[in-house]
């Protein structure tokens, strides 16, 4: 396969917020409702950080792994899914 069909065939990447479920949606609004950072307590939370950080709505502080900051992007995915509704 060429380098030129593998890249077609390649699916593209994912928007912000694609596959972070109920409990990243649920995660992303307590973080943007807490002013953009938040500790985060729930075990619930840490099973979402993973999805909602790998599709560029939430970033994790590398000093302290339970702070959480929403991006840009993870605002404007709320923003879009309140518009929806």
């Amino acid at each position: 396969m060429t380098a030129r069909r593998a890249a077609r065939a390649a699916p593209a990447s994912p928007l912000p917020g694609d596959a972070v479920g109920p409990r990243g949606v649920a995660l992303l609004r307590r973080v943007h409702a807490a002013g953009g950072s938040y500790r985060c307590e729930r075990n619930a939370d840490r099973d979402a950080i993973g999805r909602c950080a790998r599709n560029g709505c939430l970033l994790i502080d590398p000093r302290d792994r339970d702070i959480l900051y929403i991006t840009d992007a993870g605002v404007a995915f709320l923003d879009r899914l309140m518009r929806a509704h």
